[in-house]
């Protein structure tokens, strides 16, 4: 097949953005960005997870055919990550007992991983398993095969997201008419992490952290392994969402992050200034501020509590930490990593680290916005391509195939169905919006509730020194 009939498609479900980009791989690492695509999400992505399906759908064709028009090549399938709120790392282990010392196969050590995947949790579906070490007796072996023993007990960690994420994406792109290029969808944190980790670190021991827009993924490596993941709903959006609280729009609200925000704030830097708004209010600069990095301490402070959780302390995870991410861009963050986890050895990672070529895209992932996409090009191994656009396909048997395997349209009954399905998706996801927006409510309401007793029993700590001041 021609080179230029060669590319690779991926698609990332951000939060705040959909991404979608047509590359090809060099032969000397590199990538050649092809097709270049974006659009605002947050109407339909909330937390990584999608709340819109409609919405996501006209998102995709949209997508494809932006790309499609810049290739003039026909999209046959695509990549797309999954991630967001919800996904986290469960362990598991699976033991053999024999009646005598016995050769370990292949065999035995697959059928294990079989059983290990097979012990999913009913509301949890396990997206991916990685086997972290053997027993065998009291040997320890990340590759047991070959190896004399009269029991084995395999250790997993599976990465485990609710059952119903993956199914919500394969419904989109169904319904958007868009073939998904592998049955099991790529870990955008996973891909993202071996873009932008070396070896070394990975083998010693690192944390890596990508700050988004409404969550944060944490990953633990170690010994080339990962051994904890967790994706936090928590991110740059909350950040906002707390200066909106002072009745300022959105976008002003992320400029006045940029300007005037900071995760530490020194006290040399305390002082009486104001900050102007655009409808001519003022507020204190050093208010602004402190509510800034109150909210990004808590997003570090739930960061270094999934260190804790791996059971990994930073002597131990000497690669220290790599961040990543549009909410680490933020003036001060270095200082309140090192402040909050107390890592001495901490890497601000803003691009991939392959050389891209994007001649018809000069300012192309100036900010890191794409590092995802590029990173699940990367990952992808499967042409993309179907041919010149509005010619027949280059995959003719695939696409008889898969005309004899689906029907040729829905009928008035599952079109039916399909809309009452559609309909309870946006319920339910309508639900989780606001059961997660009350429970911000209540949660700022406790700390302004905390922060009221705490004023008052200063003022009486205050009063009663007086007092004692004054009898003496």
């Amino acid at each position: 097949m021609a080179t230029e009939d060669n590319f690779i498609v991926a698609i990332e479900l951000g939060s705040s953005k959909v991404t979608a980009i047509a590359g090809r791989k060099q032969p000397d690492g590199g990538i050649q960005i092809l097709a270049f695509a974006q659009e605002p999400s947050t109407s339909f992505i909330r937390k990584g997870r999608i709340n819109n399906v409609s919405k996501m759908t006209q998102c995709v064709k949209n997508m494809k055919e932006k790309l499609e028009q810049k290739l003039q090549k026909s999209i046959s399938r695509v990549y797309v990550g999954i991630g967001g709120m919800g996904m986290h790392t469960v362990g598991n282990k699976v033991v053999r007992h024999f009646d005598s010392k016995i050769e370990i196969t292949q065999e035995m050590v697959d059928s294990m991983n079989d059983e290990n995947r097979s012990n999913g949790m009913a509301d949890r579906e396990i997206l991916e398993s990685i086997p972290q070490e053997f027993r065998l007796g009291t040997q320890q072996q990340l590759d047991p095969v070959g190896i004399l023993s009269e029991n084995i007990e395999g250790h997993y960690l599976n990465i485990v997201a609710n059952s119903s994420v993956r199914e919500e994406i394969r419904n989109c792109f169904r319904a958007a008419g868009v073939a998904l290029a592998e049955p099991d969808l790529p870990i955008t944190v996973l891909a993202m992490a071996d873009a932008m980790l070396t070896e070394p670190e990975k083998r010693s021991g690192c944390v890596f952290v990508d700050m988004g827009s409404e969550t944060t993924s944490v990953a633990v490596y170690k010994n080339n392994i990962l051994r904890h993941l967790a994706v936090i709903p928590l991110g740059g959006a909350n950040i906002n969402r707390d200066i909106c609280s002072l009745q300022i729009e959105d976008d002003e609200a992320e400029q006045l992050k940029l300007t005037y925000g900071s995760a530490v704030v020194e006290e040399n830097e305390k002082t009486d200034a104001t900050i102007t708004l655009r409808d001519g209010r003022t507020i204190r600069q050093d208010e602004f501020a402190g509510l800034v990095e109150a909210r990004v301490e808590e997003i570090i402070l739930n960061i270094d509590n999934q260190i804790a959780l791996s059971q990994y302390n930073k002597s131990q995870l000497i690669g220290g930490l790599i961040i990543t991410g549009g909410a680490s861009h933020m003036k001060g963050i270095d200082k309140a990593f090192t402040r909050d986890t107390h890592f001495e050895k901490i890497r601000f990672v803003r691009n991939i680290r392959w050389q891209l070529r994007a001649t018809d895209y000069p300012e192309f992932n100036r900010d890191g916005d794409c590092n995802a996409a590029i990173a699940l090009i990367d990952k992808g191994d499967i042409n993309c391509c179907g041919g010149t656009l509005g010619q027949p396909t280059l995959f003719p048997a695939e696409q008889e195939e898969t005309k004899k395997e689906e029907p040729t349209g829905p009928t008035p009954e599952e079109l039916a169905e399909q809309e009452r399905l559609r309909k309870e998706q946006e319920a339910a996801a309508e639900a989780a919006r606001l059961a997660a927006e009350q429970e911000e409510e209540r949660r700022q309401q406790e700390e302004a509730k905390k922060k009221a007793r705490k004023e008052i029993f200063s003022k009486v700590k205050r009063f009663f020194s007086n007092l004692v001041t004054e009898d003496k």
